[in-house]
């Protein structure tokens, strides 16, 4: 059992620095767009445009289901 554990523990921080080294990315690409501006290529163009579609589906009632999840994921982290 304790293997397993292990196990998905290092999952767990695995995936958790996939993400963060994902986001790195992405604000790697953002910045390559603000210096270059529309000369930055069809690449960084396109995630560019994907984000403003992402931000445009995120109404108030997103962001507040979202809020929801996020304080009761904390509530049932401290209760641990």
């Amino acid at each position: 059992m304790d293997r397993l554990l292990t196990g998905i523990e290092a999952f767990r921080a695995m995936f958790i620095r996939v993400t963060e080294l994902g986001f790195v990315l992405i604000g790697f690409v953002v910045l390559v767009y603000l210096l270059l501006g529309e000369d930055s290529g069809d690449f960084v163009i396109s995630v560019i445009a994907n984000i403003s579609v992402m931000v445009n589906v995120l109404t108030p009632n997103v962001l507040i289901g979202l809020a929801l999840v996020l304080v009761l994921g904390n509530l049932l982290r401290q209760k641990r």
